[in-house]
């Protein structure tokens, strides 16, 4: 009876001790993920205070602003270069956005962000694998375990073996570490998508803006051509006046100089125009020299309205730029979570079924199956500083990161405000230089009139010829700057990149 009741007393001790240990190892593993959680807080996207208002968005709606014309720049917004009005344009743009190479490798680092994401999913779930096997063994007489064989009745030399198995692991994500870089994988993903439509507004930009210069330089070559014409005729009137004694040699020689001086320019602005077409040639993906018959001839085209439809706040969500930095934020945010669970304990659960036989006949029988199940935790326990250096890494990553994402949003702010200044002053130049030139014009052909006449000397005229030379050229640029800047600020403005993403 007292022998019972020891053995009882000692059985309750040990099922008291081992109720004791379960407890205290589901205490310890719930300690450490209380412990893990409790370092890894909610990522906040990066506030930034923006304005209520464009400080220079009134710039732009002066005398050259319209109602009509801001509805058609709101109402063709995804489509910015259709503002134009500017067939050739929207032609070289499209053609663009379908054939560049720079957004083809944008695509192409979307595909592997994407695929690097599904990897990041596919780490939380249970690994499952399979394998077959069939070996032929011929075993040794010469070594130990053949000599001791051999001595056994039945012993067969050669051995066949045949077998089947699965297997399953599955890492249980105490710490929140594959969760960590599942969001940085998203987050990366995002990024590149955003990416793309940058290069796509990146193109659209550079397309424009190379084929505006282009629209500058053919207007200039066409301003010099027709002034290489009006200095040739001013050349026969003063070798017809030289030949007549009227004029002295002098006249003739500054009528040769400024009529070589203009024919020079022409040279270097061909020059400049084929760098031009070579470059639309580039952006459109295909080899120089299709652009020039592309384009042809025709003026720069008029820039149209330049109107936020939002208050500066939505710059954040509209540029493309600033949505790939905030992912970038949020990317190394993640990645030093999954750094700071790297130092507690990972627990991986894994199973194995499967079926070995030396016979083929008997290899699905109850005896030949065989399977194991285990669980294993491990972590580190001397780093000697490999884990905190890792936190802190990305820690500076992530404060990298967030740098650079306000230092972004600063000079997205600066682009747009800078681009509303350009376009009015553009277009206020352009104006007063149009009446400039009309004024010289109309100066010139008195001067020509009266020189004819004898009334004014050559000097007078050659610099009435020079000074609507002049205006005239700063008119075709002011124009095309005033062009060029309203490309920069739909760019500036995000491009309309989230119509067009929708």
């Amino acid at each position: 009876m007292k022998t019972r009741i020891g053995l009882q007393l000692i059985s309750d001790k040990l099922v008291h001790r081992g109720a004791c240990v379960r407890t205290l190892a589901c205490s310890f593993v719930l300690g450490l993920c209380l412990i893990g959680c409790a370092q890894q807080p909610a990522y906040r996207p990066p506030s930034v205070a923006m304005p209520p208002a464009y400080r220079n968005a009134g710039a732009t709606a002066g005398a050259h602003a319209s109602p009509a014309a801001a509805g058609v720049q709101h109402a063709v917004h995804g489509r910015w270069w259709t503002t134009f009005d500017d067939p050739v344009l929207e032609n070289l743009v499209e053609t663009a956005l379908a054939a560049n190479l720079d957004i083809a490798v944008a695509r192409a680092r979307l595909r592997q962000a994407l695929a690097g994401s599904s990897a990041a999913a596919a780490a939380r779930l249970p690994l499952v694998t399979a394998d077959g096997s069939a070996a032929l063994r011929r075993q040794s007489l010469e070594d130990q375990f053949g000599r001791f064989a051999s001595t056994i009745p039945g012993f067969d030399r050669t051995i066949a073996l045949y077998g089947l198995g699965a297997g399953a692991s599955w890492e249980i994500d105490l710490f929140g570490g594959l969760r960590a870089g599942q969001r940085a994988a998203l987050a990366d993903a995002a990024g590149a998508e955003a990416g793309v439509s940058g290069a796509r507004l990146t193109v659209a930009a550079e397309v424009a803006t190379t084929y505006l210069d282009a629209r500058e330089i053919q207007a200039r070559i066409d301003i010099a051509t027709a002034r290489i014409a009006t200095l040739a005729d001013l050349d026969r009137l003063v070798g017809l006046r030289l030949s007549r004694g009227i004029a002295a040699g002098l006249e003739a020689d500054q009528v040769a100089a400024d009529l070589a001086a203009t024919r020079a320019i022409v040279p270097a602005l061909e020059a400049a125009l084929e760098a031009k077409l070579n470059r639309i040639d580039l952006l459109l993906g295909r080899m120089p020299g299709e652009a020039a018959i592309a384009i042809g001839t025709g003026a720069v085209p008029r820039a149209p309205e330049l109107l936020p439809a939002a208050i500066p706040a939505t710059l954040l969500t509209a540029r493309p730029d600033l949505v790939a930095a905030e992912r970038a934020v949020a990317a190394a945010d993640a990645r030093t979570a999954q750094a700071i669970a790297g130092q507690f304990p990972r627990l991986t659960l894994a199973a194995l079924f499967g079926v070995l036989s030396t016979d083929v006949a008997s290899l699905f029988g109850a005896t030949a199956t065989q399977g194991s199940v285990s669980a294993g935790l491990t972590g580190p326990v001397f780093a000697f500083g490999r884990v905190r250096a890792d936190i802190e890494g990305n820690r500076g990553r992530r404060d990298e990161a967030l740098a650079q994402y306000h230092l972004a949003v600063l000079r997205a702010a600066g682009e747009v405000e800078t681009s509303f200044v350009a376009l009015a002053r553009s277009r206020d130049r352009a104006s007063h230089l149009q009446a400039s030139a009309a004024a010289l014009a109309r100066a010139r052909a008195a001067a020509r009139r009266a020189y004819a006449a004898g009334a004014v000397s050559l000097i007078e005229a050659l610099d009435a010829e020079r000074r609507l030379q002049l205006a005239q050229d700063g008119t075709v640029t002011a124009q095309a700057d005033a062009a060029r800047a309203a490309v920069s600020g739909f760019r500036a403005l995000g491009g309309g990149w989230p119509d067009r993403a929708g």
